[in-house]
């Protein structure tokens, strides 16, 4: 039929000319969906540190699934961030009248944290004085410019309480930092309160790693549960 032959005819001539377009632009979003699908189930997530309960329902049919073990968490913590819906808690343990120079070091690091996040709104950066004394020798504004005291939103005793709780990490953090005081910590938490991770505030490798694993908790978060398939 000449009708079927013109448009035959047609498309030829389309695919010709556009069909390299065509495939330019629809390769990278074939390549991404097939990201999507296959990398989620292979994310690896960061760890979860404190002690732990294991479910009845945890292991089945010899397999063990994490999503049925619950986890420690820090009492409080959705008071931290009123108002935002997946946050990243970064809190930096400070003595307050520590060494000046140990207090300018954490302030320096936590100001590489602030600049990298900046346009990112569910990084925040808390610090929680290991006592109640003035900041020595050290412009408290310099200091605090980049990390909200925890002081301004918890009352004495809650802060009192998160001290005692913060305690049942001292295993898991010696484990990596076996010659520092627990005022050296800054310690990465998760929106549900848990810790998943332990750095040395006052390191610039180790400022590096927490920055790292703040952008793996936030992949982590767009790794949906309702996506995500059961890891052993």
């Amino acid at each position: 039929r000449p009708d079927v032959r013109v448009g035959l005819l047609v498309y030829t001539a389309l695919m010709r000319q556009y069909g390299l377009l065509f495939l330019m632009l629809g390769l990278p979003v074939v390549i991404y969906l097939l990201y999507v699908n296959t990398a989620e189930n292979r994310y690896q997530s960061l760890p979860i540190y404190g002690p732990r309960k294991v479910l009845l329902t945890a292991v089945a049919d010899g397999k063990t699934h994490p999503d049925d073990t619950l986890y420690f968490v820090l009492p409080g913590v959705k008071e931290w961030t009123k108002g935002s819906g997946n946050p990243v808690h970064i809190l930096h343990l400070v003595r307050n009248d520590g060494p000046v120079h140990r207090l300018a070091l954490r302030s320096k690091q936590a100001a590489r944290v602030r600049d990298v996040f900046r346009s990112n709104p569910l990084v925040h950066q808390f610090c929680l004085g290991v006592n109640d004394g003035a900041v020595k020798d050290l412009d408290s504004a310099v200091l605090f410019a980049d990390m909200q005291p925890l002081e301004r939103i918890l009352d004495s005793a809650s802060k009192a309480e998160l001290w005692r709780e913060l305690r049942v990490f001292t295993p898991d953090w010696q484990q990596m930092f076996r010659q520092i005081p627990q005022e050296d910590l800054t310690l990465l938490v998760d929106r549900q309160g848990r810790v998943r991770g332990f750095y040395r505030g006052v390191l610039k490798d180790q400022t590096d790693r927490l920055m790292e694993d703040t952008r793996t908790l936030i992949a982590e978060y767009a790794n949906t549960p309702n996506k995500r398939r059961r890891r052993v």
